[in-house]
């Protein structure tokens, strides 16, 4: 009897509660990121490639002349002469650029909207300091449900409208740019 009674009673329970917290209590489902505060790792990986090339040619040639020859019988003596006039142009131009980028990286995002159609608005922001330099990632966007992975994953090729922003300061980044008399004297030259 005293079964009977547990096994109604947790069967009464369970039917009274939400659906979400039942998923969140079960030993069996793994809990998915799906509403405004919860929270999804993003893998970014971005690779950009981009190249450009031209190639201009012309070639303009002319040419002019005037020959003739001596004289014959009596004028024989008159020497011959001729005018040669010859003028050319020509021009080859190349030019080409190409890029490269590459940014890997592991970011936690909340969720902070959501949109009538169901997908979800995330940004996140991580900022690593290690002996005075800093790196900041912030990220923003927008991911579909059905993007996100049963672990939580999100790779950065699946947000909509993607702003990813990597930036670095201290001692190796200020490094990198060249200093004040340096971009005074490329002003003046």
């Amino acid at each position: 009897m005293m079964k009977k009674c547990l096994i109604l009673g947790t069967a009464f329970v369970f039917a009274f509660l939400p659906a979400e917290k039942l998923q969140a209590q079960s030993l069996f489902a793994d809990y998915k990121a799906h509403g405004v505060g919860d929270i999804v790792t993003i893998y970014i990986v971005e690779f950009s490639t981009a190249s450009n090339s031209a190639s201009s040619k012309t070639d303009n040639s002319n040419k002019a002349g005037l020959q003739s020859g001596g004289g014959s019988g009596a004028l024989k003596f008159l020497p011959l002469f001729g005018a040669d006039l010859s003028y050319g142009n020509s021009f080859d131009g190349k030019g080409e650029t190409s890029q490269r980028g590459q940014l890997k990286a592991k970011l936690s995002a909340k969720i902070v909207e959501e949109s009538p159609n169901g997908t979800l608005k995330i940004q996140g922001k991580k900022i690593v300091q290690i002996n005075g330099d800093k790196q900041i990632t912030v990220l923003t966007g927008w991911i579909r449900p059905e993007d996100i992975s049963t672990d939580n994953i999100v790779y950065s090729y699946a947000i909509a409208d993607a702003q990813i922003s990597y930036q670095g300061k201290g001692v190796v980044n200020a490094a990198q740019k060249p200093g004040w008399i340096t971009k005074l004297i490329n002003w003046v030259f």
